[in-house]
């Protein structure tokens, strides 16, 4: 037997016929939207991605390799004068297609030869032509025969290395080629169909549910009628969406209109709101074809008990079967970079809906990768649809610019929900007013800085109000409890009392508060604040429910939360509106003014976006591996970290993680110890170096350290040694 791997046992031709499955499979469920939008010949398409599945691993018949698996399984070796370690099985496997048979082009040759050898991506491509020729010469000529009736296959009975010359790293295939969209989409289906075979996972499940009449039928058992919006998306299921739509408008529904039953991936800036878009999805509409794909979904489905072993919900998701995803951005937009291994992700989207919720919650340099993105999501026949309850005008005008067709449309509620008061004071000034306000209503506080909501949270906890605190720098574990008590808070229209946060609480998490105190910020910013009150009440009181305290608010500077430019530009504009009801039509224009390209003239921001695209057209392909692609996507500039208090009472995990020998045991223990972590900046983490320390259990294993500050689960991580105030890390989490 000729043997493809060895944990299970499994022969080339089993593994080749396990593609072949999946390849129809695949054509079967989504053929007809991976044609779509397409200018090469479709049947041409399908017989070039066959000829790869079935050649992708007959280099593994190389003696050196089947050593391998025979040492694994515990069968005698076979003499051989060669090394595996010497040249892969992928990178011999092109020798072995009789490109006559199949009456491959020039071009054709190229595609196919180097979809199969760089399936694995390995660090070092190039080989020797003179190994290649004695391998043909000593190892697989003299047992073509052999091989031929094996394999039940049609092999080149004349191997040659000439094709060595159309694979080599100078001649990859790139965007310069007029086949580039169908070499990425031949490889990148190779990719999951090999990663899904190997798993031995169904690539596409056939559900049989529609998302969109399920939907419907949900809104329908709830008595709620389609608006404008839901209408529009609905009708407009076939073009890319740049929608603004007030808060409590139903965009989810909307977005869930739209993507119809096609495959789509849904993003949101932070886990939590997208794990309660997972479970809205699964558990209130009804639909089982959901995945969901974070870096803590794992710990997520586990708790709700849906972790099933190999057929679990995250390992389908992980192979990108389920027909919709709910996810991060950093899950699927690194491929903007185009690292090694791209393509897997980017042919999924040439047949995919993406929707990203909530734009303007990130970053100039995220959002110029989202855009990025988008671009070439649009250019391989992918669609998109961007809902946000507000957008800065250069982003949509970027978007023009890169010659996408997309319909844009704003649905605003002429709802009356806020009334605001600029307060030419520090937020502090007025606690005496806000703990009062706490007895009796549900009193939101959002500060721009962890230091500074710490800080009132301990001033306020001195007196009798029920007060809680919420911020990034709790614990993993702490901050996921705390995270489900403010919603349920929110929901219990009974209880009364404060709660003390920072912007992680702006994107899309769907809380209800009476009152709003907050430090003044950028205008997208407030405006996300503002949404957390009275979300979808109307307003008929004659005081005000919003109090915006102006002076000498945290987070503002160079280097910091927010741009000073756009700060005081956002406070200008706000001037007018004191003491008025601030409509939604009006919440949208500002930020639509704010964000436009002349008013953001010599500002940082604008910089920072412009400095983002800049490097982004400018990607070389390849250059990068995926692990760097997603860290460059994140920004990542942080230290995770484990207060000390928290490891010591938990160093016996620590130590069970040390000894543990089983695979999936110790990845378990990983998480469980993940859950005991927090990040600081870099920056922060310099400053605090004297209070860090190496974890010996974990050395050389994980970037986690130990740092010796007082940590609570009140108050959460407290960074007495430094008095600047870190960034707030809000997106990709």
């Amino acid at each position: 037997m000729l043997y493809a791997k060895s944990n299970p046992k499994e022969s080339i031709q089993e593994h080749t016929n396990e593609l072949l499955n999946n390849l129809k499979i695949l054509k079967e469920t989504y053929g007809e939207e991976i044609e779509q939008n397409q200018n090469f010949e479709k049947e041409r398409f399908w017989e070039l991605l066959k000829i790869i599945c079935i050649y992708h691993d007959i280099g593994k018949v190389y003696t050196p390799f089947q050593n391998e698996i025979r040492k694994n399984i515990g069968l005698e070796l076979i003499e051989t004068e060669f090394n595996y370690k010497e040249i892969k099985h992928e990178q011999l496997s092109p020798l072995f297609i009789p490109s006559m048979m199949f009456q491959l082009t020039k071009e054709e040759k190229k595609i196919v030869y180097q979809a199969i050898f760089y399936h694995h991506e390995r660090t070092n491509s190039e080989i020797s032509e003179e190994l290649v020729q004695r391998i043909i010469e000593k190892d697989i000529l003299p047992r073509m025969n052999e091989l031929e009736k094996e394999l039940k296959m049609e092999l080149n009975q004349n191997p040659k290395r000439l094709y060595i010359s159309k694979v080599r790293a100078i001649e990859r295939i790139t965007k310069k080629e007029k086949y580039y969209k169908e070499y990425c989409l031949l490889k990148g289906f190779l990719h999951r169909l090999d990663h899904s075979s190997s798993a031995h996972l169904t690539i596409e499940n056939k559900e049989k549910q529609k998302l969109d009449e399920l939907t419907q039928k949900f809104m329908k058992s709830s008595k709620y009628q389609l608006n404008e919006l839901q209408e529009f998306t609905k009708t407009n299921c076939d073009n890319n969406l740049v929608v603004i739509g007030s808060t409590g408008m139903g965009k989810t529904e909307a977005a869930l209109l739209w993507s119809k039953s096609s495959k789509t991936f849904f993003t949101l800036p932070i886990r939590i709101s997208i794990n309660a878009i997972y479970d809205r999805i699964k558990d209130q509409i009804g639909y089982q074809d959901v995945g969901l794909l974070h870096s803590t979904a794992l710990d997520y489905l586990e708790e709700k008990q849906e972790f099933e072993n190999e057929e679990s919900i995250y390992e389908q998701t992980r192979n990108l079967t389920k027909r919709v995803t709910t996810c991060t951005i950093d899950q699927i937009f690194p491929f903007v970079f185009k690292y090694k291994g791209y393509e897997k992700m980017y042919a999924t989207l040439s047949y995919s809906k993406v929707i990203i919720d909530e734009v303007q919650a990130y970053s100039p340099e995220i959002v110029a990768i989202i855009l990025k993105g988008l671009e070439m999501i649009y250019e391989i026949g992918g669609k998109f649809m961007i809902m946000t309850a507000t957008l800065p005008r250069i982003y949509r005008e970027k978007l023009e610019k890169m010659g996408i067709k997309f319909q844009y449309q704003k649905f605003v509620k002429d709802t009356k929900r806020h009334k605001v008061k600029l307060e030419d004071k520090k937020i502090e000034d007025d606690l005496e007013k806000i703990i009062e306000k706490g007895k009796s209503e549900k009193v939101l506080i959002i500060v721009n800085t962890v230091d500074k909501a710490i800080e009132l949270y301990q001033k306020i906890a001195k007196q009798k109000v029920n007060v809680k605190l919420l911020h990034s720098r709790f614990i993993q574990k702490d901050r996921i409890e705390k995270e489900n008590e403010i919603k349920m808070f929110s929901n219990n229209r009974n209880e009364s009392g404060i709660w003390i946060t920072t912007q992680i609480v702006e994107a899309s998490l769907d809380i209800d508060f009476d009152s709003l105190y907050t430090e003044m910020s950028t205008l997208d910013s407030l405006f996300q604040r503002l949404g957390r009150c009275y979300r979808s009440r109307e307003y008929k009181k004659t005081e005000n429910n919003v109090h915006i305290y102006t002076k000498e608010p945290t987070g503002i500077g160079k280097n910091n939360v927010y741009s000073p430019e756009i700060f005081e530009k956002s406070l200008e504009l706000l001037e007018s509106y004191d003491g008025k009801v601030l409509k939604e039509e009006e919440k949208v224009l500002l930020v639509d003014q704010l964000y436009a390209e002349e008013c953001l003239k010599e500002t940082d921001f604008l910089k920072r976006f412009k400095e983002s695209m800049i490097v982004l057209d400018s990607i070389i392909d390849y250059d990068v591996e995926k692990k760097e692609a997603q860290k460059l996507l994140r920004n990542i500039e942080n230290v995770t970290v484990i207060p000390k208090k928290v490891y010591d009472e938990n160093i016996a995990l620590f130590e069970q993680y040390e000894k543990e020998k089983d695979g999936k045991s110790k990845s378990k223990l990983k998480r469980e110890i993940k859950k005991l972590t927090t990040t600081i900046s870099r920056r922060k983490a310099y400053i605090l170096k004297e209070y860090m320390s190496e974890i010996p259990y974990l050395e050389g294993k994980n970037e986690i350290v130990c740092i010796d500050l007082k940590y609570d689960e009140d108050s959460g991580l407290i960074l007495h040694a430094d008095k600047d105030y870190e960034l707030e890390e809000r997106f990709c989490d």
